[in-house]
């Protein structure tokens, strides 16, 4: 049987999406016994109290199907932010809404440009929708070059990506160059500004989220619920965009596609700014633990905004390795030349920087 022949020649050159490893699969692999999973950017913190008890409380309602049109979630949203209620869309993550754009906005022939590394699903959905993809690299301090996005524009450019801070390395968008970028890029550019790590940032110029959004302009702003809110486990991504591209996103995504327990879980998350600053302080002190660990052991990083931080080491696949055996499981990206490390409570923290201490330390 020649399966080829069933599927779309744009899946040929698409890897699926690696997920970090998991806990229980490297216990076999650790010689210590505890395990401190900081590879997939999680948060360390459980959902809010209140999110718990919004989850729980639907539990008895699941024999129905969730709201398809997550009414209240978007009213919610929609006092959150400011922005009308035909404007929000949601999605199974920030994942799906990216691959929805793709698929409504590319066709064979056009073109998304973005900076790389950065989040593979840019250059999947270019993939699926059969589009062509320009990777500009990063700034060398691993921030997204937008002077650079502009230069990369062709006639044939529909969707720019921008990500802030960026995953993986952490760096930001400045406002003073998101407001350059955004007064320079062609009207017929769809931007999409993917913000899933946005509440971690403490940097005074990291860029305003909705500073140039009006609903007119082809802006998309995406926002997830999955990191420092705590809801990884039930993926609950929005955004904000003009209304005929929710429109076009409607028409595309699946019926029911957010389900109950993630839109109650979502809504009770909103408006909890107390909890919001406690856990951004608490990340960034643990991050500032980490750099400076680095510091002492003259390891190189990008400095960083979002829950982890991007380090270079040598022989990024062995330190890989080696920090498995100790416990400690990252990620790694073929050719990357480093290593990107979870930002988890202060129990993860000490038991990498010792991990990292008998890797690298003067003694090892």
């Amino acid at each position: 049987m020649n399966w080829t022949s069933f599927f779309k020649s744009e899946l040929e050159p698409i890897q699926p999406y690696q997920p970090g490893l998991r806990e229980e699969q490297i216990r076999e692999i650790a010689q210590v016994p505890s395990i401190h999973k900081l590879s997939s950017n999680e948060s360390p913190f459980p959902p809010f109290p209140s999110a718990l008890e919004a989850m729980r409380s639907c539990l008895s309602e699941l024999n129905e199907y969730s709201d398809g049109s997550c009414y209240a979630l978007k009213q919610g949203l929609a006092v959150e932010y400011g922005v009308p209620v035909d404007q929000i869309m949601v999605g199974n993550g920030t994942n799906e809404l990216l691959m929805l754009l793709a698929e409504a906005c590319l066709t064979p022939g056009s073109r998304v440009a973005y900076c790389w590394p950065s989040f593979i699903v840019y250059r999947m959905g270019a993939q699926v929708a059969g589009a062509a993809y320009d990777e500009v690299p990063l700034t060398t301090d691993g921030r997204f070059d937008t002077d650079a996005l502009l230069r990369a524009i062709r006639p044939e450019t529909k969707m720019v990506a921008l990500c802030s801070p960026n995953n993986p390395s952490g760096g930001i968008i400045t406002q003073a160059e998101y407001e350059r970028f955004m007064a320079a890029v062609p009207e017929q550019v769809l931007v999409v500004l993917d913000l899933a790590y946005t509440e971690f940032a403490t940097d005074s110029e990291h860029l305003a989220p909705l500073s140039w959004y009006d609903g007119v302009r082809p802006l998309v702003v995406l926002h997830t619920f999955s990191k420092i809110y705590g809801l990884a486990g039930v993926r609950v991504g929005y955004g904000f965009a003009p209304k005929p591209v929710v429109e076009a996103v409607d028409k595309l995504r699946e019926p029911f596609n957010v389900n109950t327990v993630a839109q109650v879980g979502a809504l009770a998350s909103l408006g909890q700014d107390e909890e919001l600053e406690r856990r951004r302080a608490e990340n960034a002190l643990e991050r500032t633990r980490l750099s400076e660990a680095f510091d002492r052991l003259g390891l190189a990083y990008y400095a960083s905004q979002a829950n982890f931080v991007w380090v270079f080491v040598p022989e990024p696949e062995r330190s890989f390795e080696q920090l498995l055996e100790r416990g400690i499981i990252v990620r790694a990206f073929p050719g990357g030349g480093g290593l990107r490390v979870g930002v988890g409570n202060h129990e993860d923290t000490l038991a990498t920087i010792e991990a990292f201490d008998q890797l690298f330390g003067s003694d090892k």
